[in-house]
């Protein structure tokens, strides 16, 4: 108990001999979480966006336009009662025309130049969430009569691009954050070596009178994690700003609404950043006193 007072001191009055330093430590881990954080960011919403678009399995059929009314409505009541669909709905020549030409401005003219069947009815299906992988899609859009319909569009083919996207940009994250990560540790290591080279004496002293490895590196591991944990704070504050201040502005200037307001870090991943910065600041401590008791007569 005696020696845990000891150490808990002997760190803290360090932080406070040092603040220069320290806060130097905590700012690099801070640079480094706040890139790291806003690779999260993005990765996180990313995959919130795909998610949503995966729950709401949709396929677009286009009748071919010499398919009777009749059949049509026949057609979208047998569709409905199949398993996998969750709704089906029907949206004939005029119902499509008035939904463009309400969505680009200046566009009616030109339609009815093309006539009433320039867009074709079609019939708006939803699957189940239990469909959304993409062999069940296109096995229930091949499962569509080619004789009632011109064309079916279920847009997986740039889903699965959208996807590799993902899996490409994960992949680029790992990469660029070990490599932010092993700049930063290389910075923090080097400041944290100051601090142990100004207590060389003391240092010498506590290996003369027979001090343990333990007892000598375990105030400096405590200052490391401060470190880290300090500067996990500055980072998840500047990522906060950045979300307030660049992200939800950027977001309502080019009227992104495709799916909602852009979300700030959950608590786990919070968790995950102090958690790294506090690995982080203690890897330092630890290679920093190591390096000096190796070189050290």
């Amino acid at each position: 108990m005696h020696s845990l007072k000891h150490i808990l001191r002997r760190a803290f009055r360090s932080l406070w001999e040092h603040v220069y330093l320290n806060a130097m430590a905590a700012m690099v881990i801070a640079a480094a979480l706040l890139l790291i954080g806003v690779y999260l960011t993005v990765q996180f919403n990313l995959n919130a966006i795909v998610d949503t678009w995966e729950r709401d399995v949709h396929v677009s059929a286009y009748f071919h336009s010499d398919v009777p009314e009749a059949r049509r409505f026949s057609l979208r009541d047998e569709i409905a009662n199949r398993p996998e669909v969750a709704s089906v709905h029907y949206v004939s020549e005029s119902d499509a025309r008035a939904w463009l030409v309400q969505r680009v401005n200046d566009l009616d003219p030109v339609l009815t130049e093309l006539g009433d069947d320039a867009l074709p009815a079609s019939l708006e299906i939803s699957l189940t969430s239990a469909q959304a992988r993409p062999d069940a899609i296109a096995a229930f859009a091949a499962s569509l009569d080619p004789s009632d319909f011109e064309d079916i569009d279920y847009g997986q083919e740039w889903i699965e691009r959208f996807n590799a996207f993902l899996s490409l940009l994960q992949l680029l994250g790992a990469v660029l954050g070990s490599l932010v990560g092993l700049a930063a540790l290389f910075l923090v290591a080097n400041t944290i070596y100051l601090i142990v080279y100004s207590r060389k004496d003391e240092l010498e002293v506590q290996k003369l009178v027979g001090a343990t490895g333990t007892y000598i590196v375990a105030p400096f591991l405590i200052e490391g994690a401060a470190q880290g944990l300090l500067g996990a704070v500055l980072a998840l504050v500047g990522l906060w700003g950045v979300h307030r201040v660049l992200v939800l502005r950027l977001q309502d200037a080019l009227q992104l609404g495709v799916a909602g307001k852009l979300a700030f870090l959950p608590p786990p991943y919070q968790l995950l950043l102090a958690g790294l910065g506090i690995l982080l600041g203690i890897t330092a401590a630890f290679l920093s006193v190591r390096r000096f008791l190796m070189t050290a007569p």
